[in-house]
């Protein structure tokens, strides 16, 4: 099957990257063809020369959903069909494409069902979630390695809605820990390039952007080799949700990172989202609420619990490995796909 794949920045800094590499590696290592599209128009229009995709896929939406509905018509009058990315709440714009031009087949993200009912409601179409996933090409166990090895490791980016998460237990943390943070935006001087980043393509010089964000990349994001590392050396992993103001999370997913954590051995303890026990049981990940004393309680708890701990670890590890990979997930892509032919041969 051969899978165009909507990719308009590539190695960039926020989670499109790891995103992209593990749906790539999985479509790939399960016999399919993968083309990555830059720029979307031009690419697809070059690349349907030497004939038309099963599963055109749009993870990012950017301007598609405005700009490009006839190429989005055209690809699937010639027989492809499109997976196009949404959220909620849409732009009054993104919302007439979908109803008036119909412009995919498939609509779907990461967030949980509970909270896309409204997109169905405005638009009458079908929703289908698709999580997040860990990567099996990159995200596995390794040795614990001295060099990496912290009382309480988190890797991520510093994000304006984690802030209170991050001021009042992350940060408090390493008054009595060995704390490792790592990721953009945690310090002034990457703050500043990635200002300077966006003016650039403010202002369409797109080389001089990509620089930047090159040069942000190789000093600010780990190769994927030393992520396993400290995932699997550290002893605590935190994972946070970017949040409103009072706490609510309207646009519920479970983060990329919740996935990634186990499968690389680590342990996890994870922010209160409910939707996480789909995924996860209580016996292979834990869950604090967002009261800042239970998580001091259960770090502490477990800092001391080292063969509890590891129960755990290992338990989350063979679930994450087993059921929350882009191997699983590409499975369900085709699923997917051969439910829409099936109605399409309906007809």
């Amino acid at each position: 099957m051969k899978i165009f794949y909507y990719m308009p920045y590539h190695k960039s800094l926020g989670a499109d990257y790891w995103i992209y590499e593990g749906w790539k590696y999985a479509f790939i290592d399960l016999g399919h063809e993968f083309i990555e599209i830059n720029n979307f128009s031009r690419d697809i229009k070059e690349y349907t020369k030497f004939g038309f995709p099963e599963i055109l896929f749009i993870p990012n939406i950017g301007d598609v959903m405005i700009n490009e509905c006839d190429t989005l018509e055209w690809v699937r009058k010639n027989g492809t069909v499109v997976f196009m990315v949404v959220h909620w709440p849409m732009k009054e714009q993104e919302i007439k494409s979908i109803r008036s031009r119909d412009i995919a087949d498939v609509y779907f993200s990461e967030r949980e069902p509970e909270s896309m009912g409204e997109f169905y409601n405005i638009t009458g179409k079908k929703y289908f979630n698709i999580p997040q996933a860990a990567n099996k090409n990159w995200h596995f166990p390794v040795e614990s390695a001295k060099d990496y090895e912290y009382d309480i490791l988190y890797l991520g980016a510093r994000l304006p809605k984690k802030e209170a998460m991050f001021k009042s237990v992350l940060l408090p943390l390493k008054k009595k820990y060995k704390v490792g943070i790592f990721g953009p935006y945690w310090n002034n001087e990457d703050n500043f390039l990635r200002l300077v980043q966006k003016i650039f393509r403010k202002i369409k010089y797109e080389k001089w952007a990509n620089k930047i964000n090159e040069i942000r990349f190789k000093k600010y994001i780990f190769p994927k080799e030393i992520q396993n590392m400290l995932y699997s050396s550290s002893k605590i992993c935190l994972n946070f949700h970017e949040r409103e103001k009072d706490g609510s999370q309207p646009h519920l997913i479970l983060t990329q990172r919740t996935f990634v954590i186990p499968a690389c051995g680590g342990f996890e303890i994870c922010d209160y989202v409910p939707p996480l026990r789909k995924y996860f049981s209580e016996e292979e990940m834990v869950m604090a609420t967002m009261d800042k004393e239970d998580w001091f309680k259960k770090i502490e708890y477990y800092m001391n619990n080292e063969k509890e701990r590891n129960t755990i670890r290992q338990k989350g590890t063979k679930r994450a490995l087993s059921d929350h990979t882009y191997h699983n997930r590409v499975k369900t892509v085709i699923d997917i796909y051969t439910e829409v032919r099936n109605k399409m041969s309906e007809y």
